[in-house]
């Protein structure tokens, strides 16, 4: 992994657009528009709040707003032409598609496109053939190149440093949302964009709620502390969760970390090229089964991570996803005992020909506070 303070690589966006123009002329597309923000970003490099790419034969186009003049200015890619709408992004649009020969057929993401926008597209080209593709920018940004392997491991390394701070600084009688800010201000002055996601902190029997929501709960002697957070370089992601005692782990508590340790283990021995993501899945479920906590563990193995928190390849018993070469996906299995509490294990990895490599190196033992 690159050091903190030593510069990244740059992103190579140019090899990105060829590859999804190529993919376009497979599936005998004219052309792509996107209004997802981390998929502008992954191929413009664009990262405001109000944008619409296009991408057509050798054309690419972005349009956004005044707001975004400058911004834009200095974050998009040179092949890419910035437009400014003065009057709104699908006036715009109507202007731009007058110049398209023909009856083209262009792809848009319908999870992204809201029923009315697609109203206003076909109205700002009617011309145009909308074709609603599921997955076709989020299948390239699957597999991380060496740029964005490099950003998404210096995520990895802030959020491991802040949690080492933040660990250091908790004592009985802080709330869950003190831990919270603790550990952001030390996550934002490490040199995280923000945190990646709402963070998790959950103590006592609120550590068995997997999304609990920081609250004014108290962090107590013999209490389970979980935090599940992460930090953004760049807009890549990191996610990461461990979960410590407050004082001597109790016998029940040491026997639930252990059976959650051998099942990260399990799924994290099971993540290669090639392997199904339903097996890495099946292997962290049947440890945990045959230590008797089965029907505890109910989400899913892990997600693909990037730009977003949570993106393809899904890690879960129902997916369909075969890893590849370049994935980064989390293995974090959790057991979660109503009353009592919970304990999730989570470490970000990096899929590679023959394995797989945790870019998060945080010690998982069970730490005593």
């Amino acid at each position: 992994m690159i050091e903190t303070g030593t510069p990244l690589p740059p992103l190579a966006r140019g090899d990105r657009l060829t590859r999804l123009r190529g993919r376009l002329e497979e599936l005998g597309l004219d052309g792509l528009l996107t209004v997802h923000g981390p998929s502008l970003r992954y191929l413009s490099g664009f990262s405001g709040s109000s944008g619409l790419l296009v991408v057509r034969g050798d054309d690419g186009v972005l349009l956004t707003d005044s707001r975004y003049e400058v911004q834009a200015a200095d974050e998009v890619d040179p092949t890419i032409e910035v437009r400014i709408a003065g009057d709104g992004l699908f006036d715009a649009l109507s202007e731009l598609a007058r110049d398209w020969p023909g009856s083209p057929r262009f792809a848009f993401e319908p999870a992204h496109v809201s029923v009315r926008e697609k109203a206003r597209l076909e109205q700002a080209a009617p011309g145009v053939d909308w074709t609603a593709l599921e997955g076709l920018v989020e299948s390239l940004r699957a597999r991380k190149d060496a740029a964005e392997i490099a950003r998404m491991g210096r995520a990895a390394a802030l959020a491991c440093d802040a949690l080492e701070e933040t660990l250091g600084r908790v004592e009985e009688g802080i709330s869950e949302a003190e831990i919270t800010a603790e550990l952001e201000y030390r996550l934002r002055r490490a040199g995280s964009d923000g945190p990646a996601f709402e963070s998790i902190v959950a103590v006592g029997p609120r550590s068995a709620l997997p999304h609990a929501r920081p609250s004014a709960r108290t962090l107590r002697e013999g209490d389970l502390l979980l935090l599940d957070f992460g930090a953004v370089v760049d807009g890549y992601r990191s996610d990461i969760t461990r979960t410590v005692v407050a004082g001597a782990a109790a016998a029940w508590q040491r026997a639930v970390h252990r059976a959650v340790l051998v099942a990260h283990d399990a799924a994290v021995a099971a993540v290669a090229a090639g392997a199904p993501a339903a097996d890495v899945d099946a292997a962290a479920r049947e440890s945990l089964t045959e230590a008797g906590y089965g029907e505890h563990f109910g989400h899913s193995t892990g997600h693909g991570l990037g730009l977003e928190v949570h993106e393809e390849p899904a890690v879960s018993r129902r997916s369909e996803a075969i890893l590849q070469a370049g994935n980064v996906v989390t293995i974090e299995p959790g057991v979660y005992l109503p009353g009592r509490g919970g304990v999730r294990l989570e470490d970000d990895v990096w899929v590679e020909e023959a394995g797989a490599r945790a870019l998060t190196d945080f010690p998982l033992d069970l730490r005593e506070l």
